[in-house]
């Protein structure tokens, strides 16, 4: 047997050096055969084709779905932007073609794409929506456009925002698992919790949401009346009535400007550009032309750079971070680069974070006051959330930008010991034994139940957590500790009843974020360095190249937002985040997972 061991893991071993040789052989091989695609051109009279049909987050990048083994190129929101802000003043770029279809997007992203298309539209270039079924969302977003059109058998929907929570507490009764919650005292809006012991929402929970989403509906009817011509008014009644129920129904609101096929929009693009009847309309692609800006602003942006954006994207973590993850030790590598840059004058820290660790958030907090004690001015701007540990970490800015469709505040702490011990006897029949050296040696075990003594050790742990959260808002904020608390105890917030109370300070995006840096630091000729940097490599494009063979070859069936599975899967994802355990086992996190239709 121990020889079958032996040569079993020399082999194994063996195959594992042979294969990782392998793989970068053929990165080696792959990166200089296929050196990669060739520039992107634009041509003149050009057309900026956006469908928004790939997922956009914070900064850009390339990933490997392990369950499909697809490529998946995820935008960043700031290359989004700064394409649309570059179309703007290029000379190729004659308007804007808009077709949402499929979006993964959060609220502060969309606000913020919704400014840079306004911003397109002043320069006098032309916008053209045309879309077969508009989402909400979708239709928030073309709403800024000179022309929108409908596909005649489509929809339009216009209905109102609501927020369903799916709550666990009868299924968790009947495997006979017991989540034992520990939140601040009087966290009563903590309400991440809450599927975990309650079955609808409790009166606090209610409360918060109704408040946010009527903040949320009222900015956006706000905006389309403003852009459209009609009336708050008749825009809630054409909700409350379920009015819209067919494009032409759209189109006799005024909502659309007509109904018309894809190639009759075509037709009417060909018109825009003075083209004749068959000429094909040049058109360039979001994803493209992403790239094709990105060239042109590294000459734009040359020089020494006097603004670092910092971003700080998911959930907060200890340790290491990725694109979508926040870990304490890598933001804090960023951070301190842009402290010991001599060259870099402010700090933009770009926050997208429901939040996490509450340990985490702290060690993120101190290096942001050693940045402010080194002498340069740091800038919050929020995107779609900076909520619990997300504004843990802003609360300390010398500015804090925010969309009024930002989730933001949520300042309180919570902790959850799972007890599984009905479940591992009675159902599946674990039993379980121990010996330790102390009476609370295993405070954490998730077979067995907390005691009343260690039940209110954490609970003192967590009240302690909440007092230094309160603290640390009331110094960064300049407000009383009381009056923290009295906007605290978890409550979420809009970006714009968030300014009404002080948790933010003006809104805007992450354009007028830097602006107010660069004035603080009386920085003429603002150059932005962004950090992390994307760095290109032979693997990023071989995972391009993969990307673009299954946009050209395969036909992906998505499922929608909204979806049956994607809601479980969704809230599933949730509860398996929450880390319990260790360093982390106190957490300052967002009440709930919050989607768009």
């Amino acid at each position: 047997m121990k020889q079958f061991f032996k040569y079993f893991l020399a082999s194994g071993l063996a195959y594992l050096v042979f294969g990782l040789i392998l793989f970068f052989l053929v990165i080696g091989i792959s990166s200089t055969l296929f050196p990669g695609p060739d520039p992107i051109t634009v041509k003149n009279n050009s057309v900026l084709h956006l469908k928004f049909d790939t997922p956009i987050s914070e900064t850009s990048y390339f990933e490997l779905e392990p369950a499909s083994f697809k490529a998946v190129n995820v935008l960043g929101l700031n290359d989004v932007v700064r394409s649309i802000d570059y179309a703007r003043e290029d000379d190729k770029i004659k308007g804007i073609y808009l077709e949402p279809s499929f979006m993964s997007i959060g609220l502060g992203a969309l606000e913020e794409i919704h400014d840079a298309l306004e911003r397109f539209k002043e320069s006098g270039k032309f916008i053209v929506a045309y879309s077969e079924a508009y989402s909400q969302a979708g239709y928030y977003l073309t709403s800024v456009a000179d022309e929108i059109y409908v596909y005649p058998k489509g929809a339009l929907q216009w209905s109102g925002l609501s927020s369903e929570k799916m709550f666990f507490k009868q299924m968790l009764d009947k495997l006979g698992v017991e989540m034992q919650i520990i939140r601040g005292s009087n966290n009563k809006f903590k309400s991440v919790v809450e599927p975990f012991f309650l079955e609808k929402m409790s009166d606090a929970n209610r409360e918060q949401t109704e408040k946010y989403l009527y903040s949320f509906w009222n900015h956006w009817v706000t905006e389309i009346s403003e852009a459209r011509g009609i009336s708050e008014e008749e825009l809630n009644s054409l909700a409350d009535n379920m009015t819209i129920s067919s494009p032409t129904q759209a189109v006799d609101n005024k909502l659309a400007t007509a109904v018309k096929y894809q190639d009759e929009v075509e037709d009417l693009l060909r018109e825009k550009l003075n083209l004749e009847k068959k000429r094909k309309v040049e058109t360039v692609d979001l994803i493209n032309y992403v790239e094709y800006a990105k060239n042109k602003l590294v000459v734009k942006n040359s020089g020494v750079k006097n603004i670092a954006i910092v971003y700080a994207n998911g959930e907060i973590a200890s340790g290491k971070g990725t694109a979508e993850i926040i870990g304490s030790e890598t933001t804090v590598a960023h951070l301190r680069k842009a402290r010991n840059n001599d060259s870099i004058k402010a700090v933009v820290l770009r926050v997208n974070s429901p939040g996490g660790s509450a340990l985490a958030s702290d060690v993120i907090w101190r290096e942001i006051e050693l940045i402010k004690k080194s002498g340069k001015k740091v800038v919050v701007s929020m995107g779609d959330l900076a909520a619990s540990g997300g504004y843990y970490i802003s609360c300390n800015a010398d500015r804090i930008f925010a969309q009024e469709n930002t989730i933001t505040g949520s300042i309180g702490v919570f902790g959850v010991v799972p007890n599984a011990q009905e479940f591992l006897n009675d159902k599946i029949g674990l039993t379980f034994d121990r010996a330790k050296t102390n009476e609370h040696a295993d405070i954490m075990s998730f077979t067995k139940p907390l005691s009343e003594e260690e039940y209110a050790v954490i609970q003192k742990e967590v009240d302690r957590i909440y007092d230094d959260f309160i603290t640390r808002v009331a110094e960064g904020r300049q407000m009383t500790k009381s009056k923290v608390d009295s906007i605290g105890q978890g409550r979420v917030w809009s970006g714009k009843d968030a300014l009404a109370i002080n948790l933010v300070d003006e809104i805007g995006g992450i354009e007028e974020a830097v602006a107010y840096a660069a004035e603080l630091a009386n920085i003429s000729e603002p150059r932005v360095m962004d950090i992390p940097k994307k760095k290109k490599d032979a693997a990023e494009e071989i995972l391009k190249a993969l990307a673009q063979e299954n946009d050209e070859n395969e036909q992906v069936v998505m499922s929608q937002p909204g979806s049956f599975s994607n809601e479980i899967i969704g809230q599933l994802r949730k509860i398996s985040s929450l880390n319990i355990q260790g360093q982390d086992r106190i957490q300052a996190r967002l009440p709930y997972l919050i989607t768009i239709k």
